[in-house]
Order: C-alpha cells, then structure tokens, then sequence
C-alpha cells in the first residue's frame, strides 16, 4: 500500500525523502472531523513537517486547530509580540527597524524542563523574495551517524540554555526598554536544563539527534574542549542538505513540526523587507503518547 493511500480525508504529497510533506484537501478554517485530525497527526508523525497552502485563517482559528491536538502554551510577549485576542499566539515580526536575528537551526522549547511537542506557524505577510524556512529530520541525521558514533552518543546527556541565544548581542534589542523585565523573567524561568541527546520518539519509536545550535552549550562527562569540538562536527552534520526540505512562504501558507525530531532554521535573506508570522505553541501530544516526552522527567 502507497501512503497516499493511507489517508481517506486528506492528500499528502512528500517534499524530500527525509523530511516533509504537503497536505491538500482540507479547510482548516472549517471544523475538522476526529478522522482528518488523526490523519494530519499521522502525516506529521510519518514527515516531521507538513505543509498547508491557501488557509486563510485567523488567529483564532489557528489556535483552534492547534488546540486539537493537545494544550497549548499561553505565549508570553517577551522575545515576541502577542497576539492582543488571542493569548496562545506569538507574532514574530521583522522589517527594517527589526532585523531577523537568529541564524542558527534549533527546535522550539529544548531549553525547557519539558520541551514541548509541536509548533504552527502560519505566513500573515511574506517578504516578496526571500524568508524561506528550512526544516532538517533529526532522525535522518541521527540514522546517517556511524556506529561507533551512535554508541558515543547513546548516554551521553547536554545542557541547553535559553540564554545561549536570548543572551547574544544578536538579542539585545530584546532588553531594550521596559521589555528588559520580561526577559529577565523568562531567564529566572528557564534555567540550564539536561537532555539526552540521542532519544527514541514516544510514537514512532524511531531515535533522533535532540540537540540545537541556538540552545545546547555542553556535554556533560567531557571536557569544555572534547564537547565543544563534538557539538561542532554534530551541528555541522545536521545542517547537511540530504536531511532537509524548504518551503517558500506565501500568504496563509501553514507549517505544522515536530519539534521532537525536527529543526528548523529562518533563512534571514529578505531584509529590510517585512515578514509577519502567527505561531501557536502545542505543549502536548494528545493523539500520541499524552504528554510530549512520557520520558523527560528523567532527563
């Protein structure tokens, strides 16, 4: 059996072998039945990311949606803006005044005790060239890694800070102002966390690479020397093209990840034009095994 045949609600049509995938047949502005729910999780699970083009929504109809599939975070206008009505979504914005500012790959919330499971992100106004999102299948790099490679990693364990990122000079202009007393709130809350970095996905059951360039900033039971140079050749294999798929932004297009075998990256290459983006933030895997990692308060 095809996989386009798997699905009786929805078409589903791969980008790359490794990661991706586009659903068509759908109105997500509209109720959705149980079925097409289940079978837009089971697109995910099987692609990492997929895409939906033409979705007119709101901001409350992509909370909505999102809300199908587990509880969604309350966004806190820190490093973002938040949407006034709807307080699950943040609104990233970047146009001449604010520049796009984080050039690395990374998952959503791997600076959290308990990351959570998946984002949506959806084009309110896209640049006219440029602004292309990146996706890259942890678990098509982690099954590309060599045995003795995997075995190295199978235990070992890495810090990620949120202040990797929200502390670079890239970041300043998020203190600026009254904003400095979000952030630093948002810092007291997310204190260095550990994470395995090799983890078994709690529905697919496949292993992945859980790592992040903008987040992850050591490896414990090795010297500052031996865990920067590995996270170098790690980071560099992961940003190889073989485990990636791009999509071109246009207005109401809708990408929906993974964050628990997936990075993504926001190719900045259409300043000083203006990019709006609505992103919900999805805490639980409700289709799936509950909560995002049944396994993280072990991490």
């Amino acid at each position: 059996m095809t996989e386009e045949n798997q699905y009786r609600t929805i078409s589903v049509s791969p980008e790359t072998l490794a990661a991706g995938a586009t659903i068509g047949n759908v109105d997500l502005t509209t109720e959705l039945s149980d079925e097409t729910v289940g079978e837009i999780h089971a697109a995910l699970m099987a692609h990492g990311v997929v895409f939906f083009r033409d979705q007119a929504m709101t901001a409350r109809q992509q909370a909505d949606f999102a809300r199908r599939f587990g509880r969604l975070r309350i966004a806190q206008r820190a490093a973002f803006l938040v949407d006034e009505d709807v307080p699950e979504m943040a609104v990233l914005e970047n146009d001449e005044a604010r520049p796009p500012n984080v050039n690395h790959y990374h998952t959503d919330g791997i600076f959290r005790s308990a990351p959570e499971f998946a984002s949506i992100l959806r084009g309110v106004t896209v640049p006219q060239a440029g602004g292309d999102t990146i996706w890259a299948s942890m678990r098509a790099a982690y099954d590309a890694l060599s045995d003795d490679m995997k075995t190295l990693l199978e235990d070992k364990v890495a810090w990620n800070d949120f202040q990797k990122l929200h502390g670079s000079a890239a970041k300043k202009r998020s203190w600026d102002g009254d904003n400095f007393e979000r952030m630093e709130r948002m810092r007291k809350a997310n204190p260095p966390v550990p994470h395995p970095m090799v983890r078994r996905h709690p529905v697919t059951g496949l292993k992945s690479l859980y790592l992040s360039e903008s987040f992850t900033t050591g490896i414990e039971g090795l010297s500052a020397l031996e865990s920067q140079g590995l996270l170098d050749i790690l980071f560099a294999h992961c940003r190889l093209p073989e485990f990636q798929c791009r999509f071109h932004w246009r207005p109401d297009s809708v990408a929906m990840w993974d964050n628990r075998s997936m990075l993504h990256y926001a190719v900045a290459d259409y300043w000083p034009q203006t990019r709006i983006m609505n992103r919900v933030t999805i805490e639980t895997d409700l289709l799936g095994s509950g909560d995002a990692w049944p396994e993280s308060k072990a991490a």
